[in-house]
């Protein structure tokens, strides 16, 4: 059994990075072509952000989906349609941008129902003793694909063309889901709900996940904190162009660079294989990232802020991985599925407000005071959100000590809460 679990975990992990691979050449391929059809930066944000919306629109449905059918079976569909949706684009973009817009937005739809259904299904696969490495491994397997996807959609749309790039994209979502076929459909309770119930109950997802403090603590964290983390990226460009005139080497070589501290993020969360507190292990990770934008904000040359910017990269794998591992230590339940693909939803809209905000704020402020502004309130804001939790959790020792109790045990009363 144990080694028929890791013959799975390696073709997820394979899986994964195939599909990772195929969305960022995607990126690349389909940049390119909007432009060369348009000349528009702007459609080229709008079919970007056709692609991230459904992600949080309709992480309901995913969730339901999840909570009712086996999660390879979904992850399988989620590729062949992707690939599918792929090989459309360059004949959407001959026939008219707006079928693009559609496109992208289908591809979102099943890239909404694939990614909880792959942390649902490590989760089921791995035991929980394990999870944290499990995902540190597929942090390692996912970051390295983008990086080498960019890098090789680049070379590919230069040398052979967008539509033959989008052809080869497609492949690779295919493959995926032949890997993914390799993997045993795990045993799970039979569903006794229909889909359209499941789908109906989907908001109290919400309030289940709002009334367990280790679980809204995680929420609060990803909603606040992490909003402004992701303040930074719009403006990192900025900080190679503008603030230290590196021009395209120079942003290309930050890019390359602190890619390179996602995987060794990766690798470290290996070796540690941290067992205790997730919680307080995400929000130690995301100080460490505000500190690193202190830094950048204050200035002392371009290298020095790369050096930083790639420590927070690493630290960043920690916020992931803890919080993927919280979610799969959740005991088994009916709601499972609907309350992984909630969290995933709500993370997609704090960094989609984060982007939005990112840019605003750095035009009004200027970037050096925007990284200062995200570090500083990262670094406030967590333990704001953290010791309250860590109060609940010293009264409540036994049940917060164990995962699977139950529901009713979890709720924090208004007496309990500082």
């Amino acid at each position: 059994m144990a080694a028929s679990r890791t013959k799975s975990l390696w073709l997820i992990l394979a899986a994964q990075a195939l599909s990772t691979i195929g969305s960022s050449v995607t990126t690349v391929a389909l940049a390119v072509m909007v432009f060369q059809r348009t000349g528009s930066v702007l459609h080229m944000g709008g079919i970007l952000a056709a692609s991230t919306l459904p992600v949080v629109v309709t992480s309901f449905v995913g969730g339901a989906l999840l909570d009712r059918y086996p999660s390879r079976t979904l992850m399988v569909l989620s590729d062949l349609v992707r690939g599918a949706m792929v090989m459309a684009l360059p004949f959407a973009a001959g026939a008219s941008v707006a079928l693009v817009y559609v496109v992208a937005a289908m591809m979102g739809i099943f890239t909404s129902i694939f990614n909880p259904s792959q942390i649902k299904l490590i989760g089921d696969l791995v035991p929980q003793s394990e999870l944290m490495r499990a995902n540190s491994y597929l942090s390692i397997a996912r970051d390295g694909a983008e990086l080498g996807g960019y890098l090789v959609g680049g070379v590919l749309v230069a040398t052979i063309g967008y539509f033959a790039t989008f052809a080869i994209d497609a492949v690779s979502y295919v493959l995926s889901a032949v890997l993914l076929m390799g993997v045993p459909v795990l045993r799970q309770d039979a569903a006794t709900s229909s889909l359209s119930q499941l789908l109906s109950e989907a908001p109290l997802a919400m309030a289940r996940m709002w009334e367990r403090p280790v679980l809204r603590t995680n929420v609060l964290y990803a909603l606040l904190p992490m909003a402004f983390v992701m303040m930074s990226t719009p403006n990192a460009y900025g900080l190679a162009l503008e603030v230290y005139g590196r021009g395209p080497q120079g942003l290309a070589a930050m890019e390359v660079i602190t890619s390179a501290g996602w995987i060794v993020g990766g690798a470290l969360a290996v070796r540690i294989n941290y067992k205790g507190d997730r919680n307080a292990y995400t929000v130690v990770c995301g100080t460490v990232i505000g500190l690193c934008f202190l830094g950048v904000g204050f200035g002392g040359g371009f290298w020095p802020a790369v050096a930083l910017l790639t420590v927070a990269a690493v630290a960043n794998v920690g916020v992931v991985v803890g919080s993927m591992t919280l979610f799969q230590e959740i005991e088994p339940r009916p709601d499972k599925g609907r309350i992984i693909a909630l969290r995933a939803g709500l993370g997609q809209l704090s960094g989609a407000a984060g982007l939005f905000l990112g840019g605003v704020l750095g035009n009004a402020l200027g970037i050096n005071n925007l990284y200062l502004l995200a570090g500083g309130a990262s670094i406030v804001l967590g333990p704001i959100i953290l010791l309250p939790y860590l109060r609940w959790k010293r009264k409540n020792p036994v049940v917060a000590a164990s995962p699977g109790v139950a529901q009713s045990a979890l709720i924090m009363t208004e007496s309990e809460v500082p």
